[in-house]
């Protein structure tokens, strides 16, 4: 009788690590192929760039192309491009370009069971952090992919609700409620973006922000967050998640921010969204969607 619960047992322990194999083989396999796509180099066009310099320092205006070649080798959006020249920071646009040009890598971390999170790092694996964003606007939604389970880019994002002294509220995971967040921890990512609610006033941005900051801390963590109350931001919630939190902040103001997702909203809805701007990106995130 001993022995025959001594082989139940040992058998079960065989299939637990069976399992536990299996699953963590699956993961390496599949974060290994969706790194394959989801990381290349940028590449700039000297000849372009300084057509476009030459406009800079001739006060010329610039076209849709040249905002496009713009963002195309320095990741800044036409938000943050137009406050540059509007402070005449030539010399900050060029060194946004620099940077965004620079051969870079990343390395990933596990934090929790399924989720890998990647850091990123300069050449020699060292741990670097993106410059400062170039505008920063409270209201504005930090988006990455560089998150992600079994290969599939989930995600992360926050809504920015100080932005002078860089701080956002996000939901963060399973077992954790609600909280503010600092900005410079989302410029460890390798894949990032800052947007923008499109054709929105300072004020409704704000306000957007002010009810994130006075109203959405302290939610448990829910991956089903949304699902329940749809899209109506007239329930108050009592569970979310990240990006079901920051589209939450605009809905109860009126404004719909990823009006083409289904009952779950997600990060990449963001990305994907025509009511929404890019401010400035590092990485290619954009092309991931």
């Amino acid at each position: 009788m001993k022995n025959k619960r001594i082989n139940k047992l040992c058998r079960a322990i065989m299939a637990i690590l069976g399992v536990l194999i299996v699953f963590f083989s699956t993961d390496y396999i599949l974060s290994e192929i969706t790194d394959i796509w989801a990381y290349k180099d940028a590449t700039g066009d000297d000849a372009k760039w300084n057509e476009i310099i030459e406009k800079f320092n001739n006060n010329q205006p610039l076209s849709t192309e040249d905002y496009d070649e713009i963002f195309l080798q320095s990741g800044l959006g036409k938000p943050a491009i137009d406050k540059l020249i509007s402070e005449n920071d030539v010399e900050k646009i060029q060194e946004y370009r620099d940077y965004y040009l620079l051969d870079k890598d990343y390395y990933c971390f596990r934090k929790g069971i399924f989720a890998c999170h990647e850091r990123i790092t300069d050449t020699s694996g060292e741990e670097i952090r993106h410059p400062d964003f170039a505008d920063l606007q409270n209201g504005d939604i930090i988006v990455t992919l560089s998150i992600h389970s079994l290969g599939w880019r989930h995600g992360h994002s926050t809504i920015i609700t100080d932005a002078e002294n860089g701080v956002g509220v996000q939901a963060v995971m399973v077992g954790e409620k609600s909280n503010n967040t600092q900005v410079y921890s989302w410029k460890k990512y390798p894949l990032v973006a800052v947007l923008r609610p499109k054709d929105t006033s300072t004020e409704v941005r704000n306000q957007a922000a002010l009810y994130a900051e006075e109203n959405l801390k302290g939610l448990y963590y829910s991956l089903f967050g949304g699902i329940f109350s749809g899209r109506d931001a007239e329930k108050p919630l009592k569970t979310t998640q990240c990006a079901h939190l920051v589209w939450y902040s605009y809905m109860v103001n009126g404004i719909d921010i990823a009006p083409e997702s289904g009952r779950i909203i997600t990060p990449k809805d963001f990305l994907k969204s025509e009511n929404l701007e890019v401010v400035q990106i590092y990485g290619n995130i954009t092309d991931l969607i």
